[in-house]
């Protein structure tokens, strides 16, 4: 199972507060780490990769202080697991979106949840992320 594969599932299990912040914040550090391997000057998707990298860092940023974020990981990854698995940036890059349009879709319903002011901040802004990446790899935003 690739990193992505896994972060989608831990997103689509996560359940109350503490788990969805440590799944999304997980799910943006492991999309940073694909982000970073498939990065490549000489290829087309290069500048909107970086892009994606930047809106990325923001939105595990933006739940990096969430009050209800767990201190420790819940789901440490896997010793010497594959940022992922083989193919073109074109496919990685809409695996990519793929999941940061279930991430800002599940950000978005924690924010309508969320009890604490803070966690709802956070989720709000980190699904504002989330739909920027996935406007930058499909080529429907900014």
């Amino acid at each position: 199972m690739t990193r992505l594969e896994t972060a989608r599932d831990h997103l689509e299990q996560a359940e109350g507060p503490a788990a969805m912040l440590d799944a999304a914040h997980d799910a943006f550090e492991d999309m940073l780490a694909v982000i970073r391997a498939y990065e490549d000057p000489n290829d087309g998707l290069f500048i909107p990769l970086v892009m994606a990298a930047a809106s990325a860092a923001d939105g595990r940023n933006a739940l990096a202080f969430a009050p209800s974020l767990p201190p420790h990981r819940l789901h440490p990854p896997a010793a010497g697991e594959e940022p992922s698995g083989p193919g073109p940036a074109r496919e990685i890059a809409g695996q990519l979106a793929a999941l940061s349009d279930l991430l800002a879709t599940r950000l978005t319903a924690a924010a309508g949840t969320a009890q604490d002011p803070a966690d709802r901040a956070a989720c709000t802004d980190a699904a504002r992320s989330a739909r920027d990446i996935c406007a930058l790899l499909t080529g429907s935003g900014p």
